[in-house]
This record gives C-alpha cells, sequence and structure tokens, in this order.
C-alpha cells in the first residue's frame, strides 16, 4: 500500500488529475486493507479469548475465506490506479455533453 501511495502522489506531482482518477479505487484498495486487518486482529482475540473452540474455529474460517475471496480484489484496484489518469482524462469537455 506505502509502494502504491508513493507511486500516485509522484505521478500526481506532475499531473494533479492522477489523485482524481486513482480516488475511487484507492478508497476501495483502503478498505479491503483495513478490513483484512480487523480481521487478524479479530482471529488474534478470539484465539487470545475464553471463547469455545467452535467460536474461534468459525471466526477462522470466515478470516480465510476474506484473505482468499475479497482480499484479492486490492489486485484490480491498484491495477486501475496504476494505469493512471490519461485514458480517464482522454476524452473531450465537450463530448460529455453530447
Amino acid at each position: 500500500m506505502g509502494q502504491l501511495t508513493m507511486a500516485t502522489l509522484q505521478r500526481a506531482a506532475t499531473n494533479p488529475d492522477e489523485l482524481g482518477a486513482a480516488s475511487f479505487d484507492y478508497l476501495f484498495y483502503s478498505g479491503y486493507v483495513v478490513l483484512a486487518y480487523w480481521w487478524a486482529r479479530s482471529v488474534a482475540a478470539a484465539d487470545a479469548s475464553s471463547q469455545s473452540e467452535a467460536f474461534k474455529q468459525a471466526k477462522r474460517e470466515t478470516a480465510r475465506f476474506y484473505f482468499a475471496r475479497m482480499l484479492p480484489r486490492t489486485l484490480s484496484h491498484a491495477a486501475a490506479i496504476q494505469a493512471g489518469a490519461e485514458s480517464l482524462m482522454a476524452m473531450e469537455d465537450a463530448r460529455f455533453g453530447e
């Protein structure tokens, strides 16, 4: 995430459109990463708790699902961010009204 952020900021230093072009996908990317963090914390807290083994196992299984099926979505958002603003900004302003 740090590398993606720095690369976006470097492109934005010469082209301010880069921030706007990246914003939608960056928010999704960040959301998936934050949820991964909280799932990891949730599993650690459950494992350290006095909850039943079934409860702990359910937390682990749900976290595995998230990491296997949801977190990979960050890859498509990262690709969109790295694509830059050029294709987004290519259409002339006048065409938006047509």
